[in-house]
């Protein structure tokens, strides 16, 4: 042929039909994706396999997944830069229609704290375990409510009135206040305790703590639940590297019990002195 247009053969756009098997569509795609399979030592598949899995493609869904992707890098740049929460917002796509909406979201619901002050779910407050505590068989019940005391009313009182983990009450004011043995005992000794039911008052619950009774259960390492078998449950404890709590304190004006943010207690292994 000597190149001229009218020697050039026509291309034709065709549509790729699965179910036909006499337009040799489903022949040409297996073979070049079982040439691919091979040169990157991936199992290649029969015609009959690539037949389901071209009927199952969406064809939007790498486009679709950038899109996300991008938008998900957008919003985490937002909150290193500590954004305010008006320049965050929820992204509802369908490339398909198309269609994009951008909503604001909405502020964490606030719950009352100590003192007139408030905090949300995601706020926690952690309790690093220090190097003496370690060496004397971990933080005390003692020391740890010396210095929760400490951290939350600045100087303006409060008594610890309970602390739980998950179901298993760890301690309560009207239960142990005078039980100096409780008091000496490490906190993951306690709840040890609790979980194997050496400790009578393990399984009680106060009603007050309806509101935040499962905040903790959001955390990455979740609260002990009883539904295991106790030997396997203590095992799962001592593998964490910390331990999150429901503790209540008691307002010194009022006598009211107020619920903290979530108490986290990290073994010393997992932390730096404090």
């Amino acid at each position: 042929k000597d190149g001229s247009s009218k020697d050039t053969p026509l291309l034709h756009v065709l549509d790729f039909e699965k179910d036909d098997a006499s337009n040799g569509h489903v022949n040409f795609v297996a073979a070049a994706s079982n040439i691919r399979a091979l040169t990157y030592g991936i199992k290649p598949a029969d015609e009959m396999e690539t037949r389901k899995v071209s009927g199952n493609i969406v064809p939007a869904m790498i486009t679709t997944t950038s899109l996300v992707s991008a938008l998900s890098c957008i919003e985490l740049i937002k909150l290193v830069l500590k954004a305010p929460l008006r320049s965050h917002k929820n992204a509802f796509v369908n490339l398909a229609l198309p269609f994009f909406a951008f909503t604001s979201p909405l502020p964490a619901e606030e719950y009352r704290g100590l003192n007139g002050k408030s905090f949300t779910l995601w706020d926690r407050i952690t309790i690093k375990e220090r190097l003496k505590d370690f060496e004397k068989g971990g933080l005390t019940l003692e020391r740890l409510i010396s210095r929760l005391e400490r951290k939350v009313t600045d100087g303006s009182g409060g008594k610890i009135s309970s602390i739980s983990h998950g179901e298993y009450l760890i301690y309560a004011d009207f239960l142990h206040g005078d039980n100096d043995d409780v008091y000496a005992q490490s906190i993951w000794n306690l709840l040890k305790d609790a979980i194997s039911g050496d400790d009578e008052n393990a399984d009680f619950r106060g009603e007050e703590d309806a509101n935040l009774a499962h905040a903790a259960d959001r955390e990455q390492q979740q609260p002990i639940v009883g539904n295991q078998n106790n030997d396997e449950t203590i095992s799962e404890l001592d593998k964490q590297s910390f331990m999150t709590l429901s503790v209540f304190i008691e307002e010194p004006d009022t006598g009211e019990e107020i619920e903290l943010p979530p108490i986290r207690v990290v073994k010393w292994q997992q932390s730096s002195s404090s």
